[in-house]
């Protein structure tokens, strides 16, 4: 635990190369250059949220390391959906209520060329808990949000990190088992609504009709065609609703 800190996924990586031991946990009361998915920044200031990287040293091939990220998205569900109502998954790896996000995933990994395992993998997850007095800075005003309106509860930081890492560790006894997906797959925010899907330079449109049990996006395109996608960015729709969701 530090104060502050450029990154907890960058301290925990750095602590990952001096030998720290499996289930290592850092956590920061503020970030000061914390990151999402592809490089993008991760607003963590003090006192509105949860920042903290698990350190893992798991046995399992790198194909299987989105794994991991799929797991912590469902731990970070179960943790906080007993708490607040309208919580879903978006796949892959954002917890969003209503139509905003509260939790980014970021999974780092090295890799062992020589025995094709991993020599170890970080964990990075971000919580919006409250919405921060100044409030979310304009460009990310419109998708951000928090788990509470006003400020936060007494110890809840403490509570939620606990019961995220209790969840977490759960899942992961049984992550050869891919137990967890029925479960993913159920509180999946996408399933019925329209989107638009980068992957690299292509785009496609259409409406996903639901998770494959390889966690993959399942879409019938405008054309008609079925498609199943393993990574990407989605972009819902506006006006387009979900029934069973909304």
């Amino acid at each position: 635990y530090e104060e502050e800190q450029e990154s907890t996924n960058q301290t925990a990586k750095m602590l990952a190369e001096q030998g720290a031991s499996h289930g290592t946990l850092v956590v920061a009361e503020r970030q000061v250059s914390g990151r999402g998915r592809r490089g993008r920044p991760w607003h963590s200031p003090k006192g509105s949220g949860i920042w903290m990287s698990i350190l893992l040293r798991p046995q399992i091939h790198p194909m299987s390391a989105s794994m991991l990220t799929l797991v912590a998205a469902m731990a970070v569900y179960d943790a906080i959906s007993s708490r607040v109502e309208g919580c879903a998954i978006k796949w892959p790896n954002d917890i969003v209520i209503g139509r905003k996000k509260v939790c980014g995933i970021l999974t780092e990994a090295s890799v062992d060329f020589e025995n094709g395992g991993l020599n170890w993998a970080v964990l990075g997850i971000g919580i919006n808990i409250a919405v921060p007095e100044e409030g979310f800075p304009e460009e990310i005003r419109s998708i951000a949000g928090a788990i509470f309106d006003g400020p936060c509860p007494v110890e809840m930081r403490s509570r939620i990190s606990a019961a995220v890492i209790s969840r977490f560790f759960a899942l992961y006894k049984n992550l050869g088992s891919n137990a967890f997906i029925e479960s993913y797959r159920s509180h999946s925010f996408l399933t019925g609504r329209a989107i638009t899907f980068s992957l690299g330079e292509e785009t496609y449109r259409g409406v996903v009709t639901g998770i494959s049990d390889e966690v993959h996006l399942l879409v019938r395109l405008d054309s008609g065609e079925e498609r199943a996608f393993s990574a990407g960015e989605v972009q819902i729709h506006k006006g387009f609703a979900n029934p069973k969701a909304e």
